[in-house]
């Protein structure tokens, strides 16, 4: 971490040959006294002008400076520091993460926006403003913001060819086996793929990744325990993985489960995803759906077994409905078959 003992300094020496409203007005936009940037609009306001016209100072005003700074020795000295760390991050690097070690902090601060003021004012470096895709960041040259951006979309292309999360310990081989560079980055800059609590890495997109409702974040503890679970349970594994401060309650994890296809009722309370096959309805329905699909009488054990592997059960269970003669008849071999009309 680099200590910015003297930007300020250094930011005051650069700006005091430029006539006052435009100094402040720089100052302003920047937010060189407390952090905090203005608006074109309010700083418009303030001295009776448009937003268009405050937007034409900064442009003026920046232009000018970038004349001097050049020729700064100071100023050469925090462009190279931040030079050097982005090259650290393989040429691109989140403009927070930037901040953080220069300053010690990522939030807003006068030194951090002393530092975006010089940077941007020497040119040297590329900054890429945020946008809907991406977070703010800065790139050591404009052929390694390409190459960033290039990775970022095979980083995307190769998550949703595969459908599914990528735990966190096998990324690198991931990004190897799709030829992608400095995958890091790709998660700390791009707003459409991350990490979720457990380590995993996919598409925001992804209920795996970001849960937008109790009905997703059960369907992603349960994707992580691998196994049916009581609603209850289920309850306590949202509340203990700490989405968020507010609690899900247990009733309402029952409700919402009961209506999302995602989910199978598969005994008493007890909750699969129906991606692993297991089947909804009674163990009646469920014998009576294994006989249609077979085609051909089964014996009793292929029968327990398959409904065992559908639900969860217990044997006396399923044998007590195989004795429903309307529905099912027993061969003299001791198979079973679905009664005719």
């Amino acid at each position: 971490m680099m200590i910015p003992k003297n930007i300020q300094k250094t930011v005051v020496s650069v700006v005091r040959d430029i006539v006052p409203r435009n100094r402040d007005i720089i100052s302003r936009r920047f937010g060189l006294k407390n952090g905090k940037k203005e608006t074109l609009e309010s700083i418009g306001r303030s001295y009776g002008i448009t937003r268009e016209r405050v937007r034409q100072i900064e442009e003026f005003s920046l232009k000018q400076l970038s004349k001097f700074v050049n020729v700064n020795p100071e100023v050469a000295s925090y462009v190279n520091w931040a030079r050097d760390f982005i090259d650290s991050k393989g040429g691109v690097v989140r403009e927070k993460e930037l901040f953080k070690n220069f300053s010690g902090q990522e939030s807003d601060s006068s030194a951090n926006a002393s530092l975006l003021f010089l940077l941007s004012v020497d040119g040297a470096l590329v900054r890429y403003s945020e946008n809907d895709d991406f977070h703010a960041f800065w790139s050591s040259s404009g052929q390694k913001l390409d190459s960033f951006k290039n990775a970022t979309d095979a980083l995307l292309r190769a998550l949703e060819k595969s459908g599914n999360v990528v735990p966190g310990n096998d990324l690198n081989s991931f990004a190897d086996n799709n030829s992608i560079s400095n995958i890091e980055a790709c998660l700390s800059i791009s707003k459409s793929v991350n990490k979720n609590i457990f380590d995993q890495v996919g598409l925001v997109s992804w209920p795996e990744i970001k849960p937008r409702g109790v009905k997703d974040k059960a369907f992603l503890v349960l994707k992580k325990s691998g196994s049916p679970k009581h609603f209850a349970e289920i309850a306590r594994l949202i509340n203990g993985a700490n989405f968020s401060n507010k609690k899900s309650n247990v009733q309402t994890i029952h409700n919402e489960l009961i209506k999302d296809s995602r989910f199978v009722l598969v005994g008493r309370g007890m909750y699969a995803l129906s991606e692993w096959g297991y089947s909804s309805g009674t163990v009646k329905d469920v014998l009576v759906d294994i006989l249609k699909k077979t085609q051909k009488p089964m014996s009793k054990a292929s029968l327990v077994a398959k409904v065992m592997g559908a639900r969860i059960v217990k044997e006396n269970t399923i044998l007590l409905n195989l004795q429903d003669s309307k529905i099912f008849s027993r061969k003299e071999d001791g198979t079973y078959a679905l009664r005719k009309a």
